[in-house]
């Protein structure tokens, strides 16, 4: 029987049966080798999979109910009832399980961290959203600090958080992708400041329906009342433009984040689209005109509204809104009595701010923004002074939920499900993500689906569409007239390559720093048609600085989305100051058979040349990454160096192998088979006899002296030889 990979909304921590793939048409799954196959028309296939809502259950006054059992729960799938077969409780974050079949008695179970190849999304995602569109400045500082007393108070050791913003300038960025290191977090939330605030869209909309309000009332008689009014349809046009970019790029996030699995909490800082813009306003002044379309509303933009809330709702996302037009203004003493007394309402041409408190509630963001949390399942705070009770109802609402899992035959369709959750209990309420939509085609992504996708393979352990095969990669290291460099090789099987059957693979390789910064992205296409089905060697790198860095290589189908992914270790060394500097040994084993690419150069300039630092010939040598071949009698070598003020050196070089347990050296003979000089590099190849040594874990070190002056280098490998 095949093993299926099955894909998850929600929580899980119960075992899984296995399942069979068929295709649409119930024929057998084409095997890799079936190169016949490889030419038709992609196939997605339809698996059994197990499906896992997230509910959130409160009485009447808003508190968790902790106690439900699986029974109390009714759930429809397109109307159609199901059967649970998987349960959990939470509560702050710690499960309590029950068996997955139905009907068997309920197990208290020590909640455990699943590992890598577990299909399973954290414990809680937490996605801190900075709005500065529709913001100020004040209620973005304001906002800073709320999110970095969650970040203190409430977020967990094992939650995963992500920070992003959106400007009118600037559009939807990513500043921090989900991640369990929040000191990165932390860094990014405290560089958020005045400079952050870009394209006030609200000042528009402020501006609109004082010219409005205005323009009956001039002294300029018809034609100065016909001016004003033309100023301000041109400021809404402006406005309207403005909301309907947002909507678009809040619509495409929503539909990518169906791709993250789980429930994903939105912590959002704004004071929200301004109602009037889509619904309409009739401000209380005698001249003004409520026949104008501007009374009513866009019906454009409300449909458009609308339908970013359903997206994010389907998507398992929860907002939760933080108005921060409460720090508009620091309100003078009696501003209120001034406010409301002087003019008899609270109107937004009371003050002339957009951000006002004291605005015409019908004008502000307020229903924008408690729309979108009824409709997600969140919850409006109107006052982000309060944020440190308010985030405690975060923290409690987010910490206290269920999981309810049952099977679906899913179907590649992209098609969306609603689900409905009842309590039988009296007196509850249930809030949960409206539906689902079934996966689609990796080529119908729009590019921020295909970003989020890259994104989650690069950081995320459990990515669905990796394949669950070990690739194996070593990092190279060499040091060259003060500039350093580290390369990556990576040996993808024949299995993996006869998978990729698109037209176009690209390669992505990610270096991080010690920190876990990304200093460096290093990107290769390339048509598959060549390797598919070989065993293929992919090469790359970048000049860094030196020190300690994380590598993670990306093997992605641009047609299907298959991806998979490697991941080592390396160091770059700080020079000697006037020695010989010995790049990091490559092993190679004499056999054909491996198919080889290379990241090309970029900007005219290769960044890490690699046929001038690592040559070596593909068609007659294979790397060996640390294990060497059972059958192998000996491997060559191939070590880059270079001297002091890049001159020719005379060079002598003597390996040590020295056993990893006890310590002890074991003799091993090394001879220089070859010289190439590459401009101020000397590429050194070695013969290297291995019959004989013992089966064990070895370093392998390699001492270099250049006689002419004395200098001294020094690098080393693991050698790993098997049992024979």
């Amino acid at each position: 029987m095949k093993r299926g990979v099955l894909f998850f909304v929600g929580v899980l921590t119960l075992p899984v049966i296995s399942v069979v793939f068929l295709s649409p048409a119930g024929a057998p799954r084409p095997q890799p080798q079936d190169t016949q196959a490889l030419t038709k028309p992609l196939q997605y296939e339809v698996a059994v999979v197990l499906k896992l809502v997230q509910v959130r259950v409160t009485d009447k006054k808003g508190n968790p109910v902790p106690d439900l059992t699986r029974e109390d729960f009714a759930v429809t799938d397109n109307g159609t009832p199901v059967v649970l077969t998987a349960f959990e409780r939470h509560t702050l974050g710690t499960p309590v399980a029950t068996d997955t079949a139905a009907g068997q008695p309920e197990t208290a179970v020590e909640p455990t961290r699943p590992d890598a190849s577990a299909s399973r999304p954290a414990d809680r995602k937490y996605f801190l959203f900075f709005d500065f569109a529709y913001n100020n400045v004040r209620g973005i500082l304001k906002a800073r600090t709320a999110a970095l007393h969650f970040l203190d108070t409430a977020v967990q050791p094992e939650d995963e958080v992500a920070v992003l913003t959106y400007a009118a300038i600037g559009g939807l960025a990513f500043h921090e992708y989900l991640t369990t290191d929040h000191d990165k977090v932390r860094k990014v939330i405290e560089a958020i400041g005045h400079s952050d605030i870009a394209g006030r869209a609200t000042e528009i909309e402020d501006s609109y329906w004082r010219l409005m309000q205005d323009s009956p009332g001039s002294g300029g008689g018809a034609a100065m009342g016909l001016n004003f009014r033309a100023e301000a349809e041109a400021n809404r046009q402006e406005s309207k433009s403005m909301a309907q970019k947002y909507m678009a790029k809040m619509t495409a996030l929503a539909r990518a984040l169906r791709l993250v699995e789980g429930q994903k909490h939105f912590i959002l800082f704004s004071t929200g689209i301004p109602n009037s813009l889509i619904y309409g306003y009739t401000p209380g002044n005698a001249g003004y005109r409520s026949d104008t379309s501007s009374a009513s509303g866009d019906h454009v933009l409300r449909r458009q509204n609308e339908a970013m809330y359903q997206e994010f709702s389907a998507a398992g996302c929860s907002f939760y809104a933080f108005d921060t037009r409460e720090s508009a203004i620091e309100a003078p003493l009696f501003a209120y009595d001034e406010q409301t007394f002087a003019t008899g309402s609270r109107s937004m041409s009371a003050t002339g701010d957009a951000t006002n408190v004291f605005k015409d509630n019908k004008a502000t963001g307020l229903n924008s923004l408690k729309r979108l949390t009824d409709i997600t399942g969140g919850k409006y705070y109107s006052n982000i002074n309060m944020y440190e009770k308010n985030l405690d109802q975060v923290q409690a609402a987010t910490g206290s939920y269920y999981v309810l899992g049952y099977s679906i035959n899913e179907r590649w369709d992209g098609l969306f499900h609603d689900v409905k959750v009842e309590v039988m209990r009296k007196g509850c309420e249930v809030r949960t993500q409206a539906g689902y939509f079934n996966p689609k085609p990796f080529g119908e992504y729009s590019d921020l689906e295909k970003q989020i996708h890259l994104f989650d393979l690069a950081i995320n352990e459990r990515a669905f569409s990796r394949m669950p095969v070990d690739i194996p990669m070593v990092a190279l290291a060499s040091t060259v007239e003060g500039v350093s460099r580290l390369g990556v090789l990576a040996k993808l099987p024949g299995e993996v390559t006869a998978k990729l059957a698109g037209k176009r693979v690209e390669f992505v390789v990610l270096f991080f720093d010690e920190k876990g910064d990304i200093r460096e992205i290093v990107r290769q296409e390339a048509d598959p048609a060549s390797f598919r089905g070989h065993e293929t060697a992919f090469a790359a790198g970048s000049s860094l600085k030196p020190g300690d860095y994380s590598c993670r290589l990306i093997v992605r189908d641009m047609d299907t989305g298959l991806s998979a992914v490697a991941s080592t270790k390396g160091t770059i060394g700080k020079p000697q100051a006037g020695g010989l500097q010995l790049g990091s040994p490559l092993l190679l084993e004499w056999r054909t058979g491996c198919s080889f690419v290379s990241a090309g150069a970029k900007k005219r300039q290769e960044v890490f040349p690699w046929g001038d630092i690592y040559p070596y010939d593909p068609s007659m040598f294979v790397p060996v990454f640390a294990e060497l071949p059972a059958a192998a009698s000996g491997i060559q070598v191939v070590i880059p160096c270079s001297t002091p003020g890049g001159g020719a050196a005379d060079l002598t070089l003597r390996a040590s192998l020295v056993d990893s347990v006890s310590g002890a050296q074991v003799p091993i003979a090394a001879a220089v088979s070859n010289r190439v000089q590459k401009g101020p590099l000397e590429i050194l190849t070695l013969e290297l006899p291995t019959a004989g040594i013992a089966a064990g874990t070895y370093y392998l070190h390699f001492y270099a002296e250049d006689r002419a002056s004395g200098s001294l280098g020094h690098t080393f490998t693991t050698l790993i030889v098997p049992r024979r």
